[in-house]
């Protein structure tokens, strides 16, 4: 791990619609000793986990059966909850740097650097 960074009990609102894909990132974060919160795969129900407390940072999906997941990133921006942005390739409109970018199909090792990213910026969130 980057850092040293102890990853146990961070809370992971997962948000893909690939069934496949969200169980290989649930075994991961349970590998890293993270909780997983979901995984939602539709829009309106993703809108409405990141409108909740009982997460730390989000891992999204831009595209959710065809349609993009730019409401959720604008909630998730707006409480300045940490995510990164689950893709395939390509640009979404995102990029900045608030934005991380995990590239599919990503390793055990890409996953863990992308959550101790995620992790530092909620350290650095809640030192600030």
């Amino acid at each position: 791990m980057d850092g040293g960074r102890d990853l146990r009990g961070l809370r992971v609102l997962v948000v893909e619609d690939e069934i496949l894909v969200a169980m290989l990132i649930e075994e991961m974060c349970f590998d890293l000793g993270c909780e997983v919160v979901g995984p939602v795969a539709m829009l309106e129900e993703a809108l409405e986990h990141s409108r909740q407390p009982g997460f730390d940072v989000a891992l999204v999906d831009m595209n959710l059966g065809g349609v993009k997941a730019d409401p959720v990133i604008a909630e998730l921006r707006g409480r300045s909850i940490p995510f990164a942005i689950a893709s395939g390739g390509g640009e979404f409109g995102h990029e900045g740097e608030d934005a991380l970018v995990l590239d599919k199909p990503f390793g055990f090792a890409q996953f863990e650097e992308c959550l101790t990213q995620l992790a530092t910026r909620l350290a650095a969130r809640g030192s600030a």
